[in-house]
């Protein structure tokens, strides 16, 4: 079976989970898949030996726009104003993407919340050369803010995003309809979750890993070089925007909570170098999940990757969204409640030592771990996928 697929880069938990799923796979059957992959994932996926096709690097949207919309940001990331100028490159990126199809016959097009596919499939602007499989964790926009143009934005997405279904054959929602908000998407606009049930297929939340055959804390801790009997607290900062600022937060929560727990271990993953000697900092960690597993507790930024790991291992953690970002807080906040695990803590709203005090709430508080799945589920509906209507 011959695959082209397509990914956002606006972070990497699509990517964990597409690879999760390709993994599954290879397993399964003989595939051959393509991507189309704008960066940063398209570096992401090129260092790790996949077949980036080369028009990506002539793909303007996605991971770009995100980027380039947050280097503009002064305090505030306005989700909507990235909204905005991504969607008015979905056709350029959509006409750009058909060269690939027209170059090489493809079995079936899978894309990861990859938009300028589904906006152009969903609008007709080319015929589907392969049935068409989207993936996404989130249904609709919302302004997070009471301004008129992005009440506006939020509104005209929704009423686009309404007709997406005619663009695939199979529209997978990866989570479950109860975790989605049970409201309308806007003035004459149909219900998030009552869409969703209409359009969509649900399947498990995706992670790299089996949480059933995770070796114990003591036995991680010891393969890691961490130590085996202290309290280990680790957190994660992107590297959106003023990141800066968010390291000297956590760097004095962790401050407050070395008052109590002396003997303890920090750990920071961030792009920069930090300030304080106690605190082991990390630009990158492989496996992330192992460290999250050894962990005590765990501070990380509100992204569907990060979380849905955490959920899976049943360590108490929390969630920090950027402000004001629509998906990594009202949809996360959601899906949190929901699944009955974590805390959704905003930083604009809470002093460190506010922080300090919820992760003591948190510590002891057991975790029942989220049942998620390793990509299998999905990889079988994709290798069934010759029943797909075309």
């Amino acid at each position: 079976m011959k695959i082209l697929w397509a990914v956002s880069s606006v972070g990497k938990g699509h990517i964990m989970r597409d690879l999760a799923i390709v993994n599954q796979l290879r397993i399964l059957a003989d595939v051959d898949i393509d991507w189309l992959a704008p960066d940063p994932a398209g570096d992401f996926l090129r260092n790790r030996g996949y077949n980036v096709l080369e028009c990506s690097s002539r793909l303007a949207g996605s991971g770009k726009t995100y980027e380039q919309v947050f280097a503009g940001c002064a305090e505030e990331f306005n989700l909507m104003e990235y909204t905005r100028a991504d969607t008015r490159l979905h056709k350029h990126d959509f006409r750009i993407s058909a060269a690939a199809w027209k170059e090489s016959n493809y079995d079936l097009i899978v894309a990861d919340e990859a938009f300028w596919l589904l906006t152009g499939f969903a609008s007709r602007w080319d015929k589907k050369p392969a049935p068409f499989i989207f993936l996404t964790d989130f249904i609709g926009t919302k302004a997070m803010r009471s301004r008129l143009r992005d009440l506006f934005t939020a509104w005209f997405n929704n009423l686009r995003f309404s007709f997406s279904h005619m663009g695939p054959e199979l529209y997978l929602y990866v989570g479950d309809a109860e975790e989605i908000p049970d409201e309308s998407m806007g003035f004459l606009l149909p219900g998030r979750r009552k869409w969703a049930q209409k359009h969509c297929r649900f399947v498990k939340p995706v992670v790299g890993f089996d949480p059933d055959a995770m070796q114990g804390k003591r036995a991680l801790r010891k393969k890691l070089g961490l130590p085996e009997e202290s309290k280990i607290f680790l957190a994660t900062i992107g590297p959106e925007g003023n990141y800066e600022d968010r390291v000297a937060i956590i760097e004095q929560v962790f401050e407050n909570l070395k008052k109590d727990f002396p003997d303890a271990y920090f750990i920071i993953t961030c792009p920069g170098a930090g300030a304080k000697s106690w605190i082991h900092y990390h630009q990158f960690l492989d496996n992330l999940y192992q460290y999250f597993a050894a962990s005590d507790f765990v501070i990380t930024q509100s992204g569907y990757g990060k979380v849905t790991e955490l959920a899976a291992l049943g360590v108490p953690f929390i969630a920090i969204p950027l402000d004001y970002h629509f998906e990594q807080e009202y949809v996360m906040g959601h899906r949190l409640d929901r699944y009955g695990v974590g805390k959704l803590v905003t930083m604009r709203d809470r002093t460190p030592q506010d922080i300090a005090e919820t992760v003591h709430q948190l510590l002891n508080m057991e975790m029942v771990a989220v049942k998620v799945d390793t990509g299998a589920e999905v990889a079988n509906i994709i290798l069934n996928s010759g029943d797909i209507s075309r």
